[in-house]
C-alpha cells in the first residue's frame, strides 16, 4: 500500500505528473501502480469502476517509461493515468453501461474518445460504473457509486464512478457524458471540476446515445487547468488554453442568474454562492443581474425531448427485456413511448426559442453564472420517477441551448463537509472565457480539496 506522502502523488495536477516524468524523479509505471494500489483501497467503498484494466494499463505505463527515458517529444496526457464512463464503445474491452442487458457485451469499435486517449499516450485503467443506459437511477446488479466525501451519499449521476475516482485521486481525469447535468452534478457532489462543452465539441462517435439533441461528452478532472489539458486532446476543435492561466478577469462581465439562486432552500448553498460572487468581484469582474425568460421551467421542455429520443434507442429491448431493466429505467422508458410527435416537435420549437433568448443575454455579459446543484450529495441517486428532478434544473438548460458550460468547487457546507458546485456558463466555443473565469476562481480559493478518504 502506497505511504501517505506518494499517496498525495496521485493528487498532483497533470502538469506536475508530467514534469516529474521529464525529470525522471517518478515513471509512468510507478504512478500507474500507486493508483491501482490506491483502485484497490478504496473500490469496496466507493464501487466506482466495472471494469479495472490493470494489464493494459501497467503494460502501456512501460511503455511510456521508455519514451520518458529516452526523452521523447510527447503529449501532456503521455503516462498519465485516466478513466471513461462505461458508455464508451471500448473494442475487445466489455462495455455495459450499468445494464444488465449488455452485461456481457463486447463491441467491435473505439469510441472516438477512447481512440484520441490512446493517440495521446494516456493510461486508461478502468470503466467507471455509472447510472443505467445514463437514464435516471442505478442498476441494482451494479449498485450506487459512493462519495469520498461521505461515503454514505451518493457521488451523484449519471457519470457517477467518473467523478467519485477522479475525486478520490484514482486517475487524474475521466471522461463522462452529460445530457441533464451528468457531468456537472456529480463533479458538483463530489468537488470536483467537470466541463460541458460546447454541443458537439467532443465528438459522440462510439457513445450509446441517451438524447441525441442533449447529449455531450467531456472531462471531469480536479483543477480547471487539467481539464483544459485533457480537452485540448479529445475536442474535435483546436484549443491552447496555457495562455488563459493569468488568474486575471479584471472587467469581465459575469451575468448572475438570481432566479436559480434566490428558490433554493438550502441555506449553506445560498451562503457558499453570495460567497463566491463576492470573491469575483474582488478578483475585478463585473457582477450583473441578469433575467433569462423561463429558464425556471425549460427543464420541462427538455423532458418530452430526453422522454422520446431515449425510447427509440431501446425499441429492440423494451418488449423482450422488461426484467432485465431496473424499475425506474424501464418507466422512463415506457413515459418516452407516450410522448406524441406534436408535443415532441412542440418541445423543439421551444428549444430553438430559449435557445435564442440565452444568446441575446449572453450578448450583454460575457459568462453566466449560478449554483450548479440546490443542495449536497444526498443519501441516494435522484431519480424522475422519484419527483426529484430538481437536481438538474440549473444544468439541463445549458444542455437545450448546447452552450458550454462548466462547474467548480464553490466549497463545502459548514454542517456535513460536503462539496457544493459553482457553474459557469460561457457563448458558443468560448470555453476560454469560461475556464479563465472558473481558473481564477478555483486559485483564489485555495485549489482543489482532497477528500478526507
Amino acid at each position: 500500500m502506497p505511504t501517505k506522502e506518494m499517496k498525495q502523488l496521485l493528487f498532483k495536477s497533470i502538469d506536475e505528473i508530467g514534469k516529474l516524468y521529464r525529470k525522471k524523479e517518478v515513471s509512468p509505471v510507478e504512478i500507474t501502480e500507486m493508483t491501482f494500489a490506491r483502485l484497490n483501497e478504496l473500490e469496496p467503498k466507493l464501487n466506482a469502476f466495472t471494469t479495472v484494466l490493470s494489464d493494459q494499463a501497467l503494460a502501456n505505463a512501460r511503455v511510456a517509461e521508455l519514451a520518458f527515458v529516452k526523452g521523447e517529444n510527447v503529449s501532456k496526457l503521455f503516462g498519465i493515468p485516466v478513466s471513461l464512463k462505461d458508455i464508451f464503445m471500448t473494442k475487445g474491452i466489455r462495455t455495459s453501461l450499468g445494464s444488465r442487458i449488455l452485461k456481457d457485451f463486447v463491441p467491435e469499435e473505439d469510441a472516438f474518445v477512447y481512440k484520441a486517449l490512446q493517440e495521446a499516450g494516456a493510461i486508461i485503467i478502468g470503466k467507471n460504473n455509472m447510472l443505467e443506459f445514463a437514464y435516471g437511477s442505478v442498476h441494482p446488479d451494479y449498485g450506487q457509486c459512493n462519495n469520498p466525501w461521505n461515503i454514505n451519499r451518493t457521488a451523484g449521476g449519471s457519470s457517477t464512478g467518473s467523478a467519485a475516482s477522479v475525486a478520490a485521486g484514482i486517475g487524474f481525469a475521466s471522461i463522462g457524458t452529460d445530457t441533464g447535468g451528468s457531468i456537472r452534478v456529480p463533479a458538483s457532489f463530489c468537488g470536483i471540476v467537470g466541463l460541458k462543452p460546447t454541443y458537439e465539441t467532443v465528438s459522440r462517435q462510439g457513445v450509446f446515445p441517451l438524447s441525441d439533441s442533449l447529449d455531450h461528452v467531456g472531462p471531469l478532472t480536479r483543477t480547471v487547468r487539467d481539464n483544459a489539458i485533457v480537452l485540448e486532446q479529445i475536442s474535435s476543435r483546436q484549443f491552447n488554453f496555457k495562455s488563459l492561466f493569468s488568474g486575471d478577469i479584471r472587467g469581465v462581465k459575469v451575468g448572475f442568474i438570481r432566479s436559480l439562486t434566490d428558490t433554493i432552500a438550502n441555506s449553506e448553498v445560498s451562503h457558499l454562492t453570495s460567497s463566491a460572487i463576492e470573491k469575483l468581484k474582488d478578483l475585478g469582474a463585473q457582477l450583473l443581474d441578469v433575467q433569462i425568460p423561463g429558464i425556471e421551467t425549460i427543464e420541462g421542455t427538455a423532458l418530452p425531448i430526453v422522454l422520446a429520443e431515449a425510447s427509440t434507442y431501446h425499441k429492440n429491448w423494451y418488449e423482450t427485456r422488461e426484467k432485465d431493466y431496473g424499475k425506474n429505467t424501464y418507466a422512463n422508458l415506457r413515459e418516452g413511448y407516450m410522448v406524441s410527435a406534436v408535443s415532441y416537435l412542440e418541445a423543439m420549437e421551444k428549444k430553438k426559442l430559449f435557445t435564442q433568448a440565452v444568446d441575446q443575454v449572453l450578448k450583454q455579459v460575457d459568462v453566466l453564472l449560478c449554483p450548479t446543484v440546490p443542495y449536497p450529495a444526498t443519501d441516494k441517486d435522484p431519480s424522475f420517477e422519484d419527483g426529484n428532478i430538481d437536481i438538474s434544473q440549473r444544468t439541463i438548460p445549458f444542455n437545450v441551448t448546447g452552450h458550454p458550460a462548466i462547474t467548480v468547487s464553490a466549497g463545502n457546507t459548514v454542517s456535513e463537509n460536503l462539496p457544493i458546485g459553482l457553474q459557469i456558463i460561457g457563448r458558443y466555443y468560448d470555453e476560454d472565457t469560461v475556464y479563465r473565469v472558473a481558473d481564477a476562481f478555483q486559485q483564489s480559493t485555495g485549489g482543489y480539496r482532497q477528500p478526507p478518504l
